[in-house]
């Protein structure tokens, strides 16, 4: 912490396992923020300003979602839907959530290794529509029709967005003790 004046200075929390977390208070009345908790990580960076004991956040920034867009069909002659999610740099992503959407709303889920994901077709039955999102981050499923595509392999590329970003707005903390307190969740 800082000067007993100003709670500008360098916080971390306390009391939790396996949760890392620092905020620091630059006195020119910006922030730096992270947390790890898991394979689940957050920062941000903003402003910050004193009211008596409370200190109030604001980051910085846009609200930019999550996408998922097709790049690319292709045809494999193997039987089966393939579907890649690719970063920007086109290596694969692993995790992601993937949903198959059959007539009759059936849906058939699985999540993408590096290499994709791959489903085996059932009776010939072709999905309608691809859903791809990552319930971990609270990211909804985005959908992909494909009725009458003739391919069998979906490229699609991430933009993550501002995924991973803490939005404080008006985040109030109380400074008592040298000790920022804050009932975010």
């Amino acid at each position: 912490a800082g000067a007993a004046d100003s709670p500008a200075g360098h916080y971390t929390l306390g009391g939790l396992r396996e949760v890392g977390s620092e905020l620091v208070l630059y006195e020119n009345g910006r922030f730096e923020y992270m947390l790890a908790y898991g394979s689940y990580d957050e920062y941000a960076k903003g402003t910050w300003k004193q009211d008596g004991q409370r200190v109030i956040l604001n980051s910085e920034g846009k609200d930019a979602p999550v996408k998922f867009i097709l790049k690319q069909t292709e045809t494999r002659p193997e039987p089966g839907i393939f579907v890649l999610v690719n970063n920007k740099a086109g290596r694969g992503i692993a995790s992601i959530d993937v949903m198959l959407q059959f007539d009759g709303n059936e849906v058939k889920t699985g999540y993408t290794q590096t290499y994709g994901f791959e489903y085996p077709l059932e009776n010939n039955r072709f999905p309608r529509a691809i859903g791809l999102g990552l319930r971990r981050y609270n990211v909804e499923p985005q959908w992909t029709q494909i009725t009458g595509n003739k391919g069998n392999v979906f490229v699609f590329e991430f933009d993550p967005g501002d995924l991973g970003q803490a939005k404080f707005r008006d985040q109030v903390f109380v400074w008592d003790n040298g000790a920022l307190v804050t009932d975010r969740n």
